[in-house]
């Protein structure tokens, strides 16, 4: 009886401080409207769906705002965000922010977080950075990456093929852009067939973690990622005993200087290769679809000219960057873009609006297949720069490739776009195309 009472209590106590904690973020919302431009008047179901709109909202307020909402700043101008992502004074060291911190572990509920935990290469500051982006380089040499061409090619061909073409119609993004990057990093980390579908679920829902404020979609995220890092302990102890030719018993080896990677650096290195190594490329296959379908004359631009395509890659990551924004916290009081941040404040990059900086991009709005102005920032900037950036542009570029030649028709079918509920990540999560 002591302990159901002792439960109540604690409940109790959850649960009024998350009411608190959505007060209290109600209020600094409403101090950032009227007094720091930094939030717009759009509703959050209309900022969702738009995303450039608010963000152009913002930037025309200016290029770095006061944030009371995130305990600290915007850079919203491609300058200012190219200026944070350089800074070494500001770092990706979550552990390091206050109110990020007690926000995801609150979510969390007394589980494990990796990135809180165990961080990984994204979450650290040099030197813990620099040593384990070596050691983790050593899966994602330029030449090997691009070797797996024939196999991208015969998985999208086979996806392809088993497509059930009812009515001359199909989702891209359930057929195409989300197995075929899941089924070339399980291959890559050695996974069995089997669990593909059990870690696409759990990378999934793993992003809800970054949804500040939402607790419901946190509480999801906590629980995937407990679930992810129970499973990779299970694998790298399988391989530890029967090593394979993946990258997972690779990393296990690998040695530079006479350091290798402890267990936990393993998992939080497996992790983050899994969700990052296919979330951002089933976004930018999904995307980029639906900006050639929305815009016929610069798909028929790649028709006629197939070798536009990497370049037409490059186009759709910096209209529809996969990744919207990221974060750094001030590791010392600096001066940076004429503003004044104190240490351990929070200063949001955000890529997705620097990526349509009119005084960076000429006609930014418009999508471009031949833009020769490119310079987009979807992939990071800095000691940060996306590790698996060679793959996605691979994969990506073999699927548009396979789609065209394949099929003579491509057109956007009668739909409701719906996107992923997660602000910090930019994807449709059903694409209906007609073919014929």
């Amino acid at each position: 009886m002591e302990s159901l009472t002792e439960t109540r209590e604690l409940l109790m106590k959850k649960y009024l401080m998350q009411k608190m904690g959505d007060l209290v973020m109600a209020v600094l919302t409403w101090i950032d409207y009227w007094f720091t431009g930094s939030v717009s008047a759009m509703t959050p179901e209309e900022t969702l769906n738009d995303p450039f709109k608010h963000y152009n909202l913002l930037r025309d307020n200016g290029r770095f705002l006061r944030s009371h909402r995130n305990r600290g700043w915007m850079a919203l101008g491609y300058d200012e965000v190219q200026l944070v992502l350089r800074d070494n004074r500001l770092g990706a060291d979550l552990r390091k922010n206050a109110f990020l911190s007690k926000m995801i572990r609150m979510a969390a509920d007394g589980r494990t977080v990796s990135f809180l935990d165990n961080p990984t290469m994204l979450n650290l500051d040099p030197p813990d950075h620099s040593r384990l982006r070596k050691l983790a380089n050593h899966g994602f040499v330029h030449k090997s990456i691009l070797s797996l061409e024939p196999r991208i090619v015969e998985l999208v061909d086979q996806l392809l093929d088993d497509i059930d073409i009812a009515g001359d119609q199909f989702d891209i993004v359930e057929v195409l852009a989300k197995p075929l990057p899941v089924i070339v990093i399980a291959e890559l980390l050695g996974l069995p067939k089997e669990d593909v579908p059990r870690f696409q679920e759990l990378s999934h829902r793993f992003v809800g973690l970054t949804a500040i404020g939402n607790n419901e979609l946190m509480n999801v995220g906590a629980r995937a990622a407990s679930e992810l890092h129970d499973y990779f302990a299970d694998v790298i102890a399988s391989k530890r005993q029967t090593p394979g030719d993946d990258l997972i018993s690779n990393l296990i080896e690998v040695e530079e200087g006479g350091d290798r990677l402890t267990n936990e650096e393993l998992n939080s290195t497996c992790i983050v290769l899994l969700i990052a190594g296919h979330e951002t490329t089933t976004h930018l296959i999904g995307n980029g679809m639906h900006l050639l379908l929305e815009n016929p004359d610069e798909l028929r631009k790649l028709r006629d000219d197939p070798s536009l395509i990497p370049n037409a890659i490059e186009e759709m990551l910096r209209m529809e960057p996969p990744v919207q924004f990221t974060a750094r916290t001030a590791n010392e009081d600096l001066e940076l873009a004429g503003r004044k941040i104190r240490k351990n404040q929070l200063v949001m990059a955000v890529i997705a609006s620097a990526n349509r900086d009119p005084a960076r991009f000429d006609e930014p709005e418009i999508f471009n297949v031949s833009r020769q102005d490119l310079g987009h920032m979807a992939f990071g900037y800095g000691i940060h720069l996306c590790l698996g950036m060679t793959l996605a542009r691979l994969e990506s570029k073999v699927a548009f490739e396979r789609l065209l030649s394949r099929f003579g028709r491509l057109d956007l079918a009668e739909q409701k776009i719906e996107f992923t509920p997660v602000p910090l990540n930019r994807g449709r999560q059903k694409l209906l195309i007609n073919v014929g």
